[in-house]
């Protein structure tokens, strides 16, 4: 392991002899301007480490969520604000993706690429409990697919990419706009047609797909919605009709 290390800081030491570099305590506008792509790296990477040391769940590091955190650093950057103002003041709230976004559904669902994930832990938080059934959809159907989504999700219960997948292919809408008909409907599976009347609640909602890379077909699943302040699948709700 020691070796490891000390390769990998020669491998950013000979990398970085034409990098930038940055000092935390600098504007953000003078550190975002015109850095080279190992600046950037290490600014995500430095974020990373800060905001993980204030929560219990860091997410991983991972180049598709330094690109979502480099994203939201330069748009919370202000004239004036330095990167540790921008990071420890504002914290998440800040430069992570905001609650219900198609930034933070994306970055939730990339967890499950993760070789070390724990795809029972991953996919039980996602599990919906009833007040979550009820907050999208209103009765007969939501007791119904209470009744269904308690048979069907067993502990234990895991859902993740295959060997061969190694990319995610996502629809990002409301359930407003599945209700109002709008093209994107043809997005998603047929049976939505089905329970769009049911809707009580305008939600973010997600259909996605683990694939391989440049390909729209793989293993897919609906009902991914952002309610009660957090993410829950609720899975084909029209088979609890039948």
């Amino acid at each position: 392991m020691g070796k490891l290390l000390l390769a990998a800081v020669a491998a950013l030491a000979v990398s970085g002899a034409q990098a930038q570099g940055f000092d935390p305590k600098q504007p953000c506008t003078d550190i975002l301007r015109d850095a080279d792509e190992t600046t950037l790296a290490m600014v995500g990477a430095w974020t990373f480490g800060y905001l993980a040391s204030e929560r219990s769940d860091p997410r991983p590091v991972d180049p598709a969520n330094v690109g979502i955190i480099l994203g939201n650093i330069s748009k919370a950057c202000k004239p004036g604000k330095s990167l540790l103002d921008l990071v420890g003041g504002g914290s998440q709230k800040d430069v992570g993706p905001a609650a219900g976004s198609e930034a933070e559904a994306r970055a939730l669902l990339m967890r499950f690429f993760d070789p070390s994930a724990d795809l029972v832990a991953l996919t039980g938080a996602l599990l919906p409990k009833p007040e979550d059934v009820r907050a999208v959809y209103s009765d007969p159907l939501a007791s119904k697919m209470i009744e269904a989504y308690a048979a069907a999700f067993k502990p234990g219960i895991k859902f993740g990419p295959k060997p061969e997948h190694d990319d995610l292919y996502m629809v990002y809408t409301t359930t407003a706009k599945l209700a109002a008909g709008e093209p994107v409907m043809d997005e998603f599976p047929g049976g939505y047609k089905k329970v769009v009347q049911y809707f009580k609640a305008d939600v973010p909602i997600v259909r996605f797909k683990f694939v391989k890379k440049g390909e729209t077909i793989g293993l897919a699943f609906d009902g991914l919605v952002y309610v009660n302040d957090h993410g829950v699948i609720l899975p084909k709700p029209w088979r609890a009709l039948d």
